[in-house]
């Protein structure tokens, strides 16, 4: 974004905000003097003064000017420098990443040998709500920002084992994405405004090493502009107030339209008539699943067999925070509370424990020796519930689960959707994590294998999840970074009751040490602000 009355990025003082000189474009830690209103219009008028056109010129240029005076210049309480503000989208995602870092790296890569390898170990990348999943990284030339933070948050966690040991890329590409994670946070206080600051240090230190190794010029515009974000948060609020995000897709519609036209008259004459049958098919497309999901709905409450049945599904809604409209299969066992933090999905049979262990434990290892074990853990948890051997426990076993929690972001209401099915969607097997409470210190986090709602006969509901515990590893890799968090997978599967259960987790596979044979993964905790922000407290930073 260059404002017309300065001159272009390769102007020898080409930032619109203030008198940076090209040659410390990089030079994050130095602050620079401010335009104003006031001293542009000054050297214009001293400039229109000059004796001869060659310091007319040579002044001008050194305040990066044009001989062209503003028409805010004579309007009260306005500075048109003051319009600028750092875009999150154009100058770090799809810009100091998109254009310089992430072209660096595959171009690395390339001479490497290792795209193909890297390719592969996207494609394999957990899956994550709202986090796309890219199989085809080496052969598809990636335009919108979205693509390139997705990409951007993955990367570490590959390159870290794949580029020669000590590598100063991912150090560096780590500092840029704290940066972006920090400052797209919706909330900003004064404790964050700090590790911000730190982190573009950080960030400008590991420049200055990819440049050495690499031969990396980082003297462009858009890296020098970070050094004006933390200002443009103090006067103007959150960077999500001036984001470009808003209607970026629609770029990518129009340009699919362009590719189909002759090239002539394509606006009025091609592309709207395209976009308007787009629009007719994608209208006609949401009368027609309307009409069945309301004949699904009406079919649905007419097969309701008694009052009872239609009360506990206006409690199940009811469940759905923020008013979703989304609806629970039911379970043959009501919930205990309608009012807890996490709602139950995806049901399979209804039977009791033993059932359970006789029909599936010589096949699967969740319900192997299931009764037993769950006796002793509810009677743990339970001392007041006298378990005898004769007494049956009802149980209900589900594949997916909707936890609602308080993010730290902006503490406002969020939610998370995990699935444990051992074939989703005809993908193979998916099995998510969550963070929950526990009494050591730092992140405790487990692997979710079954979830199971159990009915004593004391009437008491108990939602619990089969969990493998994720214990803290020494481990590290070839490369490692500021906030690395490595867990090793327990072989052995244990209860967690669902009261102590936070928020989801992602977590990304780690090769580990060769001659180990235990499963390593990485924490990855760039997926949102809030997972970020925890496991930032987690490891000895103040960042509320």
């Amino acid at each position: 974004m260059q404002l017309f009355w300065c001159r272009a990025n390769r102007a020898k003082h080409p930032c619109p905000r203030c008198l940076v000189s090209h040659e410390m474009l990089d030079c994050l830690h130095q602050f620079f003097p401010l335009r104003s209103s006031e001293a542009m219009r000054n050297v214009v008028e001293r400039a229109r003064c000059a004796p001869t056109a060659a310091q007319r010129d040579k002044l001008l240029m050194d305040h990066g000017l044009h001989d062209v005076p503003h028409f805010m210049w004579n309007i009260r309480f306005s500075d048109p420098y003051l319009s600028f503000i750092y875009d999150l989208l154009h100058f770090l995602e799809a810009g100091k990443w998109g254009h310089h870092l992430w072209s660096l790296t595959l171009d690395l890569l390339e001479k490497l040998g290792l795209l193909a390898e890297v390719t592969k170990r996207m494609a394999k990348f957990s899956r994550w709500r709202n986090l796309k999943h890219i199989n085809d990284l080496a052969t598809k030339d990636f335009t919108d920002g979205q693509t390139h933070l997705d990409i951007l948050k993955c990367i570490v966690y590959i390159l870290c084992e794949i580029l020669p040991p000590k590598s100063t890329l991912i150090p560096c590409i780590r500092a840029l994405l704290k940066c972006q994670m920090l400052l797209g946070l919706r909330v900003m206080t004064t404790s964050r405004q700090l590790v911000v600051q730190q982190c573009i240090e950080d960030y400008e230190k590991w420049c200055k090493r990819v440049s050495e190794d690499y031969d990396k010029n980082f003297k462009f515009p858009k890296q020098h502009y970070l050094i004006h974000a933390l200002d443009d948060v103090r006067l103007k609020g959150v960077l999500r107030n001036g984001t470009t995000r808003t209607g970026e897709g629609i770029h990518q519609e129009v340009k699919q339209h362009y590719g189909q036209t002759n090239k002539r008259n394509t606006e009025a004459q091609q592309i709207s008539i395209r976009d308007e049958d787009q629009e007719v098919v994608a209208r006609t497309r949401l009368l027609i699943d309307d009409f069945f999901r309301r004949a699904s709905q009406t079919a649905e409450l007419s097969d309701a067999s008694s009052d009872t049945d239609a009360t506990y599904q206006e409690a199940d809604v009811a469940q759905f925070k923020q008013g979703s409209a989304r609806r629970v299969p039911k379970s043959r066992i009501s919930p205990a509370n309608v009012e807890n933090q996490w709602i139950f999905g995806s049901p399979l049979q209804y039977s009791d424990s033993r059932s359970y262990e006789d029909l599936h434990g010589g096949n699967n290892p969740i319900y192997r020796a299931l009764d037993p074990r769950l006796r002793e853990f509810l009677h743990s948890q339970f001392p007041d519930e006298y378990l005898t051997y004769e007494d049956t426990i009802m149980a209900s076993v589900f594949q997916c689960v909707y936890i609602a929690y308080q993010s730290k972001d902006d503490w406002t209401n969020a939610e998370d959707i995990l699935r444990c099915n051992s074939n989703w969607y005809n993908s193979g097997p998916r099995y998510d994590c969550v963070l929950f409470n526990s009494d050591q210190p730092g992140v405790a986090c487990a692997r979710l294998r079954s979830l199971i709602r159990c009915q004593l006969p004391s009437g008491r509901v108990v939602d619990l999840a089969v969990v493998q515990n994720m214990k803290p590893s020494k481990w590290r890799p070839k490369t490692s970074w500021d906030g690395c968090v490595v867990f090793e997978e327990e072989v052995d599967l244990t209860f967690l009751l669902m009261d102590f259960v936070i928020r989801g987790a992602l977590l990304a596979h780690a090769q580990g040490p060769s001659n180990s044979r235990r499963n390593f993964h990485y924490l990855v905790d760039v997926v949102d602000g809030d997972v970020f922000l925890r496991v930032l407290n987690a490891i000895g930073h103040v960042c509320n």
